[in-house]
């Protein structure tokens, strides 16, 4: 069945509103950028580098650039942000980025860093918006630079053990503990391996996070991963090896001492 053709220009007007309001702050952002003495390069990530990917739920990720020893003056407040007065509450991370949320729910998550800093970046994609000098030479060396490769075997080896050591967890009591064994970790591991060069690239695929676009890429795949997390952990783990088993090459007898030693003949 197909969308009524007037429902389907509803939905149009609202995704452009959407792309707009999305542009208009990342513009703001920009122009500010750019009359700042202090900035020297700014970059975006994710969707507000790929616009092509801008929903409703997308967030504005970006790094701001400075000269060594100016970070902390832009670290120490966000009032410089695009809507300021409108932010309810913002955080610095653990890794010296921040992240703020303003009254209508919408998202942003940046940096403030020098080249230096930068450089540690894993960034896909990425966009420069802003470049003084040296920034663009940075992003290019971090294109350039090989990721580790990933083993498939290796990966569904540890995803193997974490099944183990989850649903262990769940039979002695600890919950919360098995579930982020298997419903996290492991299901991390074998997201790793359904990745592998067996299945075909895609631009939508996310080389820093394994979850992410999976069910666009692989929708019938994703339904069941996530059929499989809504049961309870060790009804999870023995979806997730049947996945593994049906759609990757495990060794057989890893298998049978994971279903030996749990009972899962």
């Amino acid at each position: 069945m197909f969308p009524h053709p007037s429902s389907r220009k509803a939905q149009l007007i609202v995704e452009s509103a959407v792309l707009q309001r999305f542009n208009r702050y990342a513009d703001d952002v920009v122009d500010w950028a750019r009359a700042h003495p202090l900035v020297t390069g700014l970059v975006f990530f994710g969707s507000s580098a790929d616009r092509s990917r801008v929903d409703e739920w997308s967030d504005h990720d970006f790094a701001v650039v400075v000269a060594t020893g100016d970070q902390e003056t832009l670290r120490g407040d966000v009032g410089w942000l695009p809507r300021s007065a409108e932010i309810v509450t913002s955080a610095r991370q653990h890794h010296d980025g921040f992240i703020a949320f303003y009254r209508d729910g919408s998202v942003v998550e940046f940096a403030v860093v020098d080249t230096t800093e930068l450089g540690a970046f894993l960034a896909h994609p990425w966009s420069i918006a802003y470049d003084e000098g040296g920034v663009a030479d940075v992003m290019n060396r971090i294109a350039a630079t090989p990721r580790a490769a990933i083993v498939p075997g290796l990966d569904v080896s540890v995803f193997l053990a974490l099944l183990l050591i989850g649903v262990g967890r769940a039979r002695r009591g600890e919950t919360l503990s098995a579930s982020g064994a298997v419903r996290g970790l492991a299901l991390d591991h074998v997201l790793i391996a359904l990745h592998s060069p067996s299945f075909p690239e895609t631009h939508l695929r996310d080389s820093l996070d394994p979850r992410r676009r999976f069910e666009l890429i692989h929708p019938e795949l994703g339904r069941r991963l996530g059929a499989a997390l809504a049961k309870d952990v060790e009804g999870c783990a023995r979806e997730l090896l049947a996945i593994a088993e049906h759609h990757l090459a495990v060794n057989a007898d890893a298998i049978g001492a994971v279903k030996g030693r749990l009972g899962w003949s």
